[in-house]
């Protein structure tokens, strides 16, 4: 009761004092006094000041902000923007960001539905059944049916469309279930055709009536229409007619919810030359696929570098066929431990790319190396070439057989004498051919190649191909010694192709000549077993038995760089196989952040 009474008391004679009052107070303090003061009040307002901004902070978290505009930039012009037949780079970039499939690859490696609702699969992986979500459209108001979907494929298994997409689908029989619902049937278990079902589906309505000749010519294919997260509003062609820039606005209707950023611009460079100068003009945001060289460039300009890992393997593949060194399994394992491969990496790459003992890609088979490829195996190299017979020729090149004397012991009347004896067989000189092709990045992988076997007494003669179709002739032909070549594994399947004794010869892409029956047996069983867990320890012994053969020398793993602003907010490249991926998550992207409160966070 007595702490009440006080209380009221202070409330009663409590009051503001007036402005003359103050200023009667403040002419009463010496000058000193009055500094003292007015610095004691700025502390007590800064020190208040900043209790509330933590305080404030507390309950504050970074979100991405809605709305903006993003320019990106890429080295090519788009023309078929079209998932039947995209074929360039700058087509599935434009095509990725406005088609949708029943489902959609994360940039975590697993899949969503997308146009899908549900998804059913059955229990041997050859029947597939999808339902269609309701309300969803096209980018012209739409909706999007199963017949759209029947026709894009048929489209893409006509032979006369030149899909490159026609072999997945090959063997696929599609059934029209209802209105809703699509049934795929394969012939038999494919671990990779889930990427199938990520295909982006085309307007039946617009395109029905675009005759499969004119197909490719169609103003369609750069006016499109799908039913991704971002729309076209506008397309600026240059003098001579290409489409240089692609104005993009989010898609509103867009099935997995409408994109954070409000517009997206597409701009196309003639040159990588030209893209960095307008990167760092700051006339785009965004550039994807910077070459290493470029890398430092970019960086000093403070911007920001992403990089990432993408199933490209390049190596040495051997055509025994053609030089019977390649027969020699012992020697092949002492050229695979010559190559110093971090050299190779550090020099033709700046850095960006990781050294690989194993064709199978780390995003299939994550394994670190577990040798070391250094100098320092030089002299052990150069003495089990000595002890194999392999000598030293006056050239530096080693050489086995022709003349050769040797001291022999023998017994001759019950006493041991030694004898010279002189032995002569063909010579065999330690060379071979290496073609690759014209690419600087290949052109320099190669001479230090050349130069780090040398050191062992290996002749490289390299052999420089200068258009991409004439290595595809040599491929084919099989027309190689040694060939320094890159592969790239889209899907677990391709290892097949790639690796299976039955893709040997022409056109097989087999190029190492691989053929291994318990490698064989290995891809075969992989190809059908649904768990990925199961797959896996088959990749695990199928990398054993590379280990064993040594089919090709494997040298690096070269790194895809994105060149993005620092205010690029929820990029993920995490595990993408492909550089028209980076755009997977491009409807989760948002040219910045904004705060908010805690408590107005959706759960």
């Amino acid at each position: 009761m007595r702490k009440t009474k006080n209380i009221l008391k202070f409330l009663k004679e409590f009051r503001f004092y007036k402005k003359r009052e103050l200023t009667l107070a403040a002419s009463s303090l010496s000058s000193k006094q009055f500094l003292l003061f007015v610095g004691l009040l700025l502390i007590a307002i800064i020190s208040l000041v900043g209790i509330i901004g933590k305080i404030n902070s507390m309950f504050l978290v970074d979100v991405p902000s809605n709305g903006g505009e993003i320019t990106e930039g890429i080295v090519g012009f788009p023309t078929l923007v079209n998932p039947v037949i995209a074929f360039s780079d700058a087509d599935k970039d434009l095509t990725s960001l406005i088609y949708s499939g029943l489902m959609r690859k994360t940039p975590d490696g697993d899949y969503i539905p997308d146009l899908a609702k549900t998804m059913d699969v059955s229990g041997n992986g050859t029947v597939y059944t999808f339902t269609l979500k309701d309300g969803i459209e096209f980018h012209n108001g739409k909706d999007i049916t199963v017949d759209d979907i029947i026709f894009t494929i048929d489209k893409i298994k006509d032979p006369l469309t030149k899909s490159p997409k026609k072999s997945s689908w090959d063997g696929v029989i599609v059934n029209k279930i209802d209105e809703k619902t699509i049934e795929f049937r394969l012939p038999q278990p494919y671990i990779s055709f889930m990427d199938n079902t990520t295909l982006g589906i085309l307007p039946s309505q617009l395109w029905k009536n675009v005759s499969t000749k004119e197909f490719n010519l169609s103003t369609l294919n750069s006016k499109a229409v799908g039913s991704g997260p971002f729309k076209v509003r506008k397309v600026i062609k240059n003098s001579d007619g290409l489409s240089e820039r692609y104005e993009l606005v989010r898609f509103n209707g867009f099935a997995l919810g409408k994109p954070l950023i409000k517009k997206l611009n597409i701009v196309s460079f003639a040159s990588e030359k030209e893209l960095i100068k307008s990167f760092q003009g700051g006339s785009i945001d965004q550039a994807g696929g910077i070459s290493p060289e470029n890398a430092s460039s970019i960086l000093k300009g403070g911007n920001k570098i992403n990089s990432v890992n993408l199933p490209r393997v390049f190596g040495i593949f051997f055509n025994s066929s053609k030089n019977k060194l390649f027969s020699d399994e012992e020697l092949v394992k002492l050229l695979n431990k010559a190559i110093d491969r971090q050299e190779i990496v550090d020099k033709v790459l700046s850095g960006y790319g990781e050294i690989i003992d194993s064709p199978i890609p780390k995003k299939i088979l994550d394994k670190e190396i577990s040798e070391k490829f250094t100098a320092t195996t030089i002299e052990e190299i150069n003495a089990s070439l000595d002890k194999a017979g392999w000598r030293l020729g006056d050239d530096g090149i080693r050489v086995k057989g022709g003349k050769s004397t040797k001291t022999v012991t023998k017994k001759v009347n019950g006493k041991t004498v030694k004898q010279n004896v002189t032995t002569s067989s063909p010579e065999t000189r330690l060379s071979f051919s290496l073609t690759t092709g014209d690419a600087p990045e290949l052109k320099q992988a190669v001479s230090i190649i050349k130069e780090q076997l040398l050191k062992i007494g290996v002749e490289v003669d390299i052999k420089k191909v200068y258009e991409t179709g004439q290595v595809n002739q040599l491929i084919h032909a099989r027309e190689y010694e040694a060939l320094f070549f890159g592969q790239i594994i889209y899907h677990e399947s391709d290892l097949y192709s790639y690796w299976h004794s039955s893709q040997k010869m022409g056109p097989g892409l087999n190029i190492g000549l691989y053929d291994n029956k318990k490698a064989d047996s290995i891809l075969e069983s992989a190809q059908k077993m649904m768990s990925r867990e199961d797959r896996l320890q088959k990749y695990e012994d199928l990398s054993n038995e590379f280990k064993n053969d040594i089919p090709a020398i494997m040298v690096y793993s070269p790194l895809y760089l994105y060149a993005t602003s620092n205010n690029l907010v929820n990029l993920n490249l995490s595990n993408i196989t492909t550089p028209s991926d980076r755009f997977l998550s491009s409807y989760l992207w948002s040219a910045d952040t904004d705060k908010v409160y805690k408590i107005f966070i959706k759960k």
